[in-house]
């Protein structure tokens, strides 16, 4: 290698040490990711109502319905004692499970490597997916900008407008006190008649009479 080849090589290891990193320091730091991302899946299990609808739309079979104690999953409402189990060898994160979960219960996380050596790790029971959600996803709900939803069990806060029943009070009595003005300036006998037709009536009653005296 000439001297011309030996100070191209030395000027091109100089520029690459000086400039940034092609490749991303991945695992010592994660890559970022979006909002909407689909990512492992979590539970909210407190406020499953074990319709079993995420199990029935799964199209790769992911979904297992379990049987669980009430009491330990701490359930509001679900008659059915039953919880989705997810296998993450199978699950190919399409989203469905949790666009049409009812109570939106189902929820995607960031968490998008899930690195082990033993297939049955994988397989998540509603305990675990409850411990993810708990860690990842309760903690941050508008970082993964979850609907919010009304929790079964708890009754719903209605508020009631008072307003517009104060203006129509007020509406109300203004339009009374309209009407006494008016009612106050009309004469009290409301009987009385015009000047002018009681004479037209007098004079139509002495013509009514001539004309009888004469027939």
């Amino acid at each position: 290698m000439g001297i011309k080849e030996t100070f191209s090589v030395f000027g091109y290891g100089i520029k690459e040490a000086v400039s940034k990193r092609a490749t991303y320091p991945y695992p010592d730091k994660p890559l970022p990711v979006q909002k909407r991302s689909r990512g492992m899946l979590s539970l909210d299990l407190e406020n499953c109502i074990g319709c079993e609808l995420c199990f029935k739309i799964c199209p790769s079979d992911a979904i297992r319905m379990q049987k669980i104690d009430f009491k330990e999953a701490g359930f509001h409402t679900n008659a059915r004692s039953e919880a989705p189990e997810i296998d993450f060898n199978k699950c190919i994160f399409c989203g469905l499970c949790s666009e049409i979960c009812p109570p939106k219960v189902l929820h995607h996380t960031h968490k998008y490597d899930i690195p082990t050596d033993k297939r049955k790790e994988l397989i998540y029971d509603p305990f675990q997916l409850r411990d993810v959600y708990e860690k990842l996803v309760k903690p941050y709900e508008d970082e993964y900008d979850i609907i919010k939803f009304q929790k079964a069990g708890q009754p719903q806060n209605k508020t009631v407008n008072t307003a517009p029943a104060q203006n129509n009070n007020s509406n109300i009595s203004k339009s009374n006190e309209n009407k006494a003005a008016v009612q106050s300036k009309e004469p009290n006998n409301k009987n009385t008649d015009n000047p002018a037709k009681t004479e037209i009536k007098n004079e139509k009653v002495e013509n009514t009479s001539k004309d009888t005296k004469k027939d």
